[in-house]
């Protein structure tokens, strides 16, 4: 088969899980014997067109350097979308895809690439991996009023009225010139509702039951391929030279944003002498989780996000894992990777990550509860034996997200088209 993948971005240039699934996916694809292209964004200082790991990679569609800020968002809703339909059809043209597939954001030019005659006339299928909520949530999050988890299909008066209460709209600082523009906000619902629409021209594929949950909410059918993960890869020993500490290391991976509950680690290991935190990401709350850091004396420190490849050692580095979203996470990356490190993870009972965190691999924890999270830190470090579990249980995980057990999934449903 002639697969098309088409990507907002694409490694290196990685946003997320649905980053690194998407070439994980890719090369196991390629491993298996077809033919993948991915369609991507350019972005400085990387080749137009390149050939890695036998995937070929075209650079050719633009956004904005990240998806963070008005004005980056702004220049993302007006270029991608032409972009991803003009590249295709000159691609198509050339190379005469046997199906497309969308990922994330990709999915608004849906409608406008089904009206293409060639495309349309030879039925290309068009699938669509649902790996997070921009098609299924104005802000992006379903974290409504900025408080618990959305029950609803959005309309624009909830979604006027959540907003008011929300600190963020996406990975955008929710400021108060924002809150009250309404031809701002109508121009983000209104890219909301064309994201939404793609999905009624795609054969859906949802990486967890939840969000098959949620698209059935809106009226759509998927099917659940969970996100790929090379376990061995996290089998990595300790650096002895970077952990002289006897202090119990713990380690938070994402985004500085809020939803992402950042501040609620901190605020949970006040009054733990015996650890040691360490953060690794960026976001708009960075400066006020330095100042509660500096302000109560915690042995804390944030780092910059590294590259995928450096994370497996930064999992080896660390005793546990601590998973704090405060809203609904479509999958839960994060606690299969600690679990394939052999690391314990402390995660919420929200979302997707109950499903990534099942009995005896982990700690599930109320969702924002402070005082859960500190006395689940101070088990584990009581708790010697859970350590040995943790890495007895990573033989389950090789087969629930093996590479040959997923990909077998993807092209089954292929095929059914």
């Amino acid at each position: 088969m002639r697969i098309l993948f088409i990507s907002e971005y694409f490694t290196p240039k990685i946003m997320g899980g649905g980053e690194i699934n998407l070439f994980l996916i890719a090369k196991a694809l390629v491993k298996n014997g077809e033919d993948v292209s991915v369609l991507t964004s350019y972005h400085s200082g990387l080749k137009r067109v390149e050939i890695i790991e036998g995937i070929k990679i075209y650079r050719k569609l633009k956004t904005a350097d990240n998806p963070s800020g008005v004005k980056n968002n702004w220049i993302r809703s007006r270029l991608f979308p032409k972009s991803i339909v003009k590249e295709t059809k000159k691609l198509n043209k050339k190379l005469k895809f046997d199906l497309i597939h969308f990922i994330g954001t990709s999915i608004i030019a849906a409608k406008e690439l089904r009206k293409i005659k060639k495309l349309r006339r030879v039925n290309v299928p068009l699938f669509a991996t649902i790996e997070s909520y921009p098609a299924l949530c104005p802000k992006g999050d379903r974290f409504y009023h900025g408080k618990r988890e959305c029950k609803y299909v959005c309309s624009f008066s909830k979604f006027l009225s959540c907003q008011m209460n929300s600190s963020e709209i996406g990975k955008t600082k929710n400021s108060w010139y924002l809150k009250y523009n309404l031809l701002f906000l109508y121009y983000v619902y209104n890219y909301y509702k064309k994201l939404n629409e793609g999905l009624k021209y795609c054969k859906l594929i949802a990486i967890s039951e939840y969000v098959q949950k949620i698209l059935l909410q809106q009226g759509r059918e998927s099917v659940v391929i969970p996100n790929m993960l090379e376990v061995n890869k996290f089998n990595v020993k300790i650096n002895k030279k970077t952990n002289k500490s006897k202090k119990t290391r713990i380690l938070y991976l994402g985004s500085l944003t809020k939803f992402k509950g950042p501040q609620v680690l901190l605020k949970a290991i006040k009054g733990l002498n015996n650890v040691r935190c360490n953060l690794y990401g960026d976001g708009p709350l960075k400066d006020e989780l330095q100042r509660y850091i500096n302000k109560n004396n915690l042995d804390a420190e944030i780092y910059q996000p590294v590259s995928y490849d450096q994370i497996p050692e930064v999992y080896a580095n660390h005793d546990l894992v601590v998973f704090p979203s405060i809203w609904p996470e479509p999958f839960g990356r994060i606690a299969i990777e600690a679990m394939a490190a052999g690391k314990p993870v402390i995660g919420s009972d929200v979302g997707g990550i109950r499903e990534t965190i099942e009995k005896g691999k982990g700690i599930l924890v109320k969702v924002g509860d402070v005082k859960e999270i500190h006395n689940a830190i101070k088990e584990l470090i009581i708790n010697s034996e859970f350590k040995k579990v943790i890495k007895e249980k990573r033989e389950i995980e090789e087969k629930k997200y093996d590479e040959k057990v997923v990909i077998k999934k993807l092209i089954t449903s292929y095929k059914r088209l």
